[in-house]
């Protein structure tokens, strides 16, 4: 499981979804481009338990570098149900 809210000046993007490489990689893709438009880039993720190792697997090389540029960025582990 993955809700996504990637925030940016005054606009907000909620994505759901399977933690997926085709899912992280339209994820990462949408950041950069709104990074490129607004310097207030905030962004959560929300994953289950079960998906840590595939979301750290496919985010561990851009998501040091998007806090590194000044964005926030929060990860937080849910319980599935």
């Amino acid at each position: 499981m993955l809700h996504a809210v990637i925030r940016s000046g005054h606009d907000a993007l909620h994505f759901f979804g399977e933690v997926s490489p085709y899912n992280l990689q339209t994820l990462r893709d949408h950041v950069r481009q709104s990074s490129r438009e607004s310097d207030e880039l905030h962004v959560r993720f929300e994953i289950g338990r079960s998906d840590r190792q595939t979301f750290a697997h496919y985010t561990d090389n851009w998501l040091p570098e998007l806090r590194q540029s000044g964005a926030r960025v929060e990860v937080a582990v849910v319980r599935e149900q």
